[in-house]
């Protein structure tokens, strides 16, 4: 696959998963935008989340699953990326504002409440500098699109890197999660079930899950589980207030420290 073909199915793609292994070896996965830079995948981090964007920067490869089918557009196909992430750090927010703004905007609804416009990015002048994680790749190959909300992410730790399988949960007998999983079956190890789901096309609500334990090669035995999976409830006026003054003062903190 070509880059510019890859560049078009980043552009035409939905939410994404990411996979990486931590500095212990134990496997992670939370759902991201994917972004292009010079026809490559970018992951433009708030510093509201920068010890997370720190980690996956630091990881010795990534694995970024192209798999939800809704609010796509033409060019899109299901793809697994795999690469080497390389940091930019962007503490004025010049890089992003000039190469991964108008992407962000245009894939991501509830960017525009906080950056639409000149007047907007000055008010929320804490939303613009970004940790910017490029990923360098080197293989890319086809994945199973994401059909429903059962449809989960199981990433296992192999040798030091993250193996990814699609999975579908078909028992669950106590702390036992038997699965189905679609192509090729991720080698026995410490693993983690990751899954999310949010609210088309507004993406207001954007809810990531995850079960944590060993997968053997048919179940993975949970050790920690998530407290609610699935989307949660529309929030209110007063819990969405809340929630942008928690992002902002995250991002003022950390942005400070800088």
């Amino acid at each position: 696959m070509t880059g510019t073909t890859l560049a078009r199915a980043l552009n035409a793609s939905s939410l994404a998963e990411l996979s990486w292994l931590d500095p212990a070896g134990e496997p992670h996965a939370c759902g991201v935008v994917a972004l292009v830079r010079g026809d490559e995948p970018a992951l433009a981090f708030t510093y509201a989340v920068e010890p997370l964007a720190r980690q996956v920067a630091s990881a010795t490869a990534l694995v970024l699953s192209l798999r939800e089918i809704r609010s796509t557009g033409r060019g899109f196909e299901p793809l697994l990326v795999e690469g080497i992430p390389r940091l930019l750090e962007d503490p004025r927010g010049d890089l992003f504002v000039e190469d991964l703004l108008e992407q962000e905007l245009r894939r991501y609804p509830p960017s525009r409440l906080l950056a639409d416009s000149p007047l907007l990015m000055r008010e929320h002048w804490w939303y613009l500098p970004r940790l910017v994680v490029e990923i360098k790749v080197d293989t890319v190959r086809p994945v199973p699109a994401r059909d429903d909300g059962d449809s989960h992410l199981l990433v296992v730790a192999d040798r030091g890197r993250p193996e990814v399988g699609v999975a579908r949960l078909r028992q669950q007998d106590g702390d036992v999660l038997a699965l189905d999983v679609v192509g090729p079956v991720p080698p026995a190890g410490p693993a983690v079930l990751f899954g999310q789901d949010a609210s088309f096309p507004d993406l207001d609500r954007w809810s990531q899950w995850h079960y944590r334990g060993r997968w053997d090669g048919r179940a993975v035995t949970v050790m920690e589980a998530p407290a609610h999976t699935g989307l949660g409830p529309v929030p209110g006026l007063l819990q969405r207030w809340r929630r942008q003054r928690a992002l902002e003062r995250r991002c003022v903190e950390a942005i400070r420290r800088t």
